[in-house]
């Protein structure tokens, strides 16, 4: 997922103790169905994952909304599956094969086999067509699809050159550096690991020299080494990426810093043995995907041919592998049970829960996506689950007629700093939660019906002092605005720029004529009341896009997070807007745009890319 880049965030920016070690699986693990009924077919889309028809499960991963997408490979399509409601939709192609569509909405487009599917860190989701020999990408921005590397025909040229110039064969698997300048791509059938910079767009070949010939532990990584079918790779949070040889029967670990390559599992030999031991020792079967947890402690492979999902404990010295699913036969389940007495058809994806850690698993020709869950975050390697807002003590009170909080951390933090959130306090609280847990202080006024007018800026205005005295804060807080909170937020630090610390927006209003005005009647009528304004004199209303040059002359840093499929705050016509003016300005600022995301879930699911932004801003 894409906040690999994040795993230690917590930890290294907040001092916070969320990422725990790895144990055996235990008896409390149950496997269970998330999407497919287990008939080949394509039906389903607006209903119940568990009642749709699917064709040929592959990759599999959480997106930056939570929501888990996969390859619905012989569909031909993309797919997924909302953690909320249960419910499935198809995110782009038309179900039918072929190579078309680009430029235009992704629904609209024809694929040819999606293999894999990865998020990028801002927020596109690109993924692979094995037989279309090429890599996609779905523009959360414009949510238009694009081709990034590949010319559609199968070979092997391009190097040095343009990457949509270069030809591949048979493209199987994608993973991005880190900071997601470099997109790494498994051309299987030339045996090689491309990499694309995605700045220059420029396309090399990094590892691998096309011979199937067994790789040298501790080899560097060079176009000079061989690679005998390099067909999966993840990344860890250290950086370096882990590598699947499916014809090789091999793991390896490529260690980013020290440009090597290191055998970690796989004796080389095709076979299976459900017992644990040494990695090294262990017979593989053609994995051919591989996904690792949360904190680096453990990988797992789709051991595709044995119709089984292992696991590498990396905390062991050496590494030992263990049998966590399947029992080395075909079949299919039985599910709510015992991992190891489920069955499977061999399994090509495999995809890990940021948080708590659970396995996805696509299990091909089941036609299902399966989930082991249940793991305690010790034994998956997840982060430990955040208190609720509910455990941390809460002053509530009224101010100026308006009601108030303040959430108390249990110890704060040096400084006391803290973040104002401008409306719905307690939604989506990820970030306030792990904050509070951080030291910080959560302040709020309610401010609802003012859409951040001059009502609201009064409240503002006196509040701020009054939390500052009564609670001893930092002289600069960061703004939270989410939906209309955009509004106050903005409009506050504009009007104290030298009074924030940063401001940190979800997906806001910062145009009152996109909403209220186009989306809701009754809401725009108290915006227009709170504004003083009429239907003729609102055309002529400015709001924070027209008022920007003070917190760009502070350098005031933006975070703004959003959906690219927001229909109620278009992007376009808010935060793309803020984000084009602001740069002209000079002002630092950061837009993520969740490919497919609608208006909910504010937030990111896993919420350490927003801390990591928090805490490198200066408290002073």
């Amino acid at each position: 997922m894409f906040s690999s880049l994040t795993k230690n965030a917590i930890i290294l920016y907040g001092g916070l103790a969320m990422i725990l070690t790895f144990s055996p699986l235990t008896a409390q693990e149950k496997i269970t169905t998330l999407a497919g009924k287990g008939e080949q077919g394509y039906a389903g889309d607006g209903d119940a994952a568990l009642q749709s028809q699917l064709n040929q499960t592959f990759g599999v991963v959480v997106g930056p909304d939570g929501d888990i997408y996969f390859c619905d490979t012989g569909n031909h399509v993309i797919r997924k599956v909302s953690r909320k409601s249960g419910k499935i939709t198809t995110i782009a192609g038309t179900g039918k094969a072929g190579y078309s569509g680009d430029g235009g909405p992704a629904t609209e487009a024809q694929l040819f086999e999606p293999y894999e599917l990865r998020f990028h860190p801002s927020g596109d989701l690109y993924w692979v067509e094995m037989k279309n020999n090429l890599i996609r990408r779905l523009d959360a921005r414009h949510n238009t699809i694009h081709t990034v590397a590949g010319t559609g025909e199968k070979g092997f040229s391009g190097d040095q050159s343009p990457a949509n110039k270069a030809q591949f064969s048979r493209p199987h698997s994608i993973q991005f550096d880190q900071k997601g300048d470099m997109l790494y791509i498994c051309d299987i059938g030339n045996h090689r690991i491309r990499r694309v910079d995605l700045k220059s767009k420029i396309i090399s070949t990094w590892c691998g020299n096309g011979k199937k010939e067994p790789t040298p532990d501790g080899a560097k990584i060079s176009p000079d080494t061989p690679l005998n079918g390099p067909r999966a790779l993840d990344i860890d949070p250290d950086g370096n990426l882990w590598l699947a040889l499916r014809e090789g029967n091999r793991l390896y670990k490529l260690d980013m810093k020290s440009n090597t390559l290191h055998h970690i599992a796989g004796n080389g030999k095709n076979g299976f043995s459900s017992s644990s031991g040494p990695a090294l020792d262990a017979p593989l079967s053609g994995p051919k995907g591989v996904a690792v947890s949360p904190d680096g402690k453990r990988v797992y492979l789709a051991d595709t041919e044995s119709h089984s999902i292992r696991a590498i404990d990396l905390s062991q010295s050496p590494p030992s592998i263990q049998l966590i699913a399947g029992d080395g036969k075909k079949g299919d389940g039985p599910d709510s049970g015992n991992p190891l007495a489920c069955q499977m058809n061999r399994p090509h994806g495999v995809g890990t829960d940021p948080l708590n850690g659970d396995l996805y698993i696509g299990d091909t020709n089941t036609h299902k996506i399966r989930v082991i869950k249940g793991f305690a975050p010790e034994q998956a390697g997840g982060k430990t689950t955040l208190p609720a807002l509910a455990a941390y003590a809460k002053d509530e009170f009224q101010f100026e007629g308006r009601r108030c909080i303040v959430s108390k951390p249990k110890q704060a933090a040096a400084g006391n700093p803290w973040i104002w959130r401008c409306r719905f306090y307690g939604a989506f609280p990820q970030v306030d939660a792990a904050l509070l847990a951080a030291g910080w202080h959560v302040a709020f006024i309610d401010v609802a019906d003012l859409f951040g007018g001059a009502e609201a800026m009064r409240l503002f205005d006196a509040f701020y002092p009054h939390v500052m005295a009564k609670y001893q804060l930092a002289e600069k807080p960061v703004m939270e605005g989410f939906s209309r909170g955009g509004l106050p937020a903005m409009n506050w630090a504009i009007k104290h720029p030298d009074k924030v610390r940063g401001i940190y927006l979800d997906a806001p209003v910062q145009n009152i004529l996109s909403w209220p005005k186009e989306h809701s009647k009754p809401a725009w009528e108290k915006c227009k009341q709170a504004w003083g304004l009429t239907e003729e004199t609102a055309k002529q209303w400015q709001g924070p896009l027209d008022h920007l040059a003070p917190l760009a002359q502070h350098k005031v840093p933006i975070l703004s997070v959003c959906g690219g499929a927001d229909e109620v705050v278009p992007f376009r016509k808010n935060s793309a807007i803020l984000e084009s003016r602001y740069q002209k300005l000079g002002g630092p600022i950061k837009v993520i745009v969740k490919a497919s995301c609608d208006h909910h879930p504010h937030s990111l699911y896993d919420p350490s890319i927003i801390l990591k932004w928090i805490f490198d801003i200066p408290s002073s």
